[in-house]
């Protein structure tokens, strides 16, 4: 994972929406980018949890989808 040219970590969904994390000291905030922006803030325990709960939900659709494997 790479910082962008602003300071943030960005997962590009498709050509026209992306998923953006910055964080500033304490501050992390999070952007869903796309023809409606939102943005919101999570506290480092909310962001772990969040970060977990992907990727549990990533391990089970791989299984689902026949891919199997590990993160």
């Amino acid at each position: 994972m790479e910082l962008d040219e602003f300071g943030r970590y960005v997962v590009e969904l498709d050509e026209s929406a992306a998923i953006t994390v910055e964080q500033i000291d304490d501050e992390i905030t999070v952007t869903i980018a796309s023809i409606v922006g939102v943005d919101f803030q999570v506290t480092a325990d909310q962001a772990l949890e969040l970060s977990r709960v992907l990727a549990t939900a990533a391990a089970d659709a791989k299984k689902a989808s026949g891919a199997g494997g590990s993160l």
